[in-house]
């Protein structure tokens, strides 16, 4: 009983990482990588928390259309990227010009380790599209 008991914990512990992987972060938990990893005052954290919300709120969309086939893949990419230079120039209204510079290094370094072009090194970092993967936070 013992060992079932082991392995059934052990089983658990491996698939967690994995099933975890599969979700966005919330528009919370981006703002709040932001706010530690950007040193962000509490002016530009209330300012950008609307910005995130939005963008997240988008990216979502694009996702779930996706998923139920209403948007082709190659669209969707589009769009994200869209998306991303919005969103990057409406955070610029906000962010230092070194915040920025940090932002960016941080999807880069994200968008490398995602596609395992490096062998990590990601700690802190967003995804291509804004976004925290789980296992960051």
């Amino acid at each position: 009983m013992r060992k079932i008991y082991a392995f059934t914990m052990a089983l658990c512990l491996i698939a967690l990482p994995v099933f975890a992987q599969g979700e966005p972060p919330s528009a919370e938990d981006i703002v709040s990588k932001m706010q530690s990893k950007l040193s962000l005052t509490q002016d530009q954290v209330t300012a950008i928390t609307p910005i995130v919300e939005k963008f997240t709120s988008k990216r979502q969309e694009l996702r779930q259309g996706t998923e139920d086939g209403t948007i082709e893949r190659g669209s969707m990419r589009n769009q994200m990227k869209q998306l991303k230079d919005e969103e990057k120039q409406e955070l610029s209204q906000v962010l230092s010009a070194d915040q920025l510079s940090q932002w960016e290094k941080m999807q880069r370094q994200m968008r490398q380790h995602r596609d395992g072009k490096d062998g990590g090194g990601a700690e802190g970092a967003l995804s291509h599209d804004g976004n925290i993967p789980p296992s960051q936070n």
